[in-house]
């Protein structure tokens, strides 16, 4: 997914993204929660969800939505470059559906 991405010619780091894109946090959710079933089904004994959040792709929410680098990033919290969160208060990022699918599957 990152391909919707510019980045700078010179240093790689992400712009904006290149065009406006949905947000689909269900969707990560619902993707990421089928993986780990289909391991737990296959017998693999644990699985690393490897990527909790993306510092250089920061949640931006109020602004322009190709500068929502967030909609694009990997992670299960959305980075807030430096904001804190409301569920965790003393952390710069906020949980995805991702998060609390990951939660729920090993809450158990």
């Amino acid at each position: 997914m990152l391909d919707v991405v510019e980045h700078d010619p010179r240093t790689r780091a992400p712009i904006r993204l290149n065009g406006v894109y949905e947000r689909d946090e269900a969707g990560q959710a619902a993707y990421l929660s089928e993986l780990l079933e289909v391991f737990e089904t296959e017998g693999v004994d644990s699985a690393f969800v490897f990527l909790f959040a993306q510092p250089g792709y920061p949640h931006r929410p109020d602004g322009d939505p190709q500068d929502d680098l967030d909609r694009a990033g990997l992670g299960i919290v959305k980075y807030l470059d430096g904001r804190r969160g409301r569920t965790y208060p003393d952390m710069e990022w906020e949980p995805k559906a991702a998060f609390a699918a990951v939660a729920r599957r090993y809450r158990r």
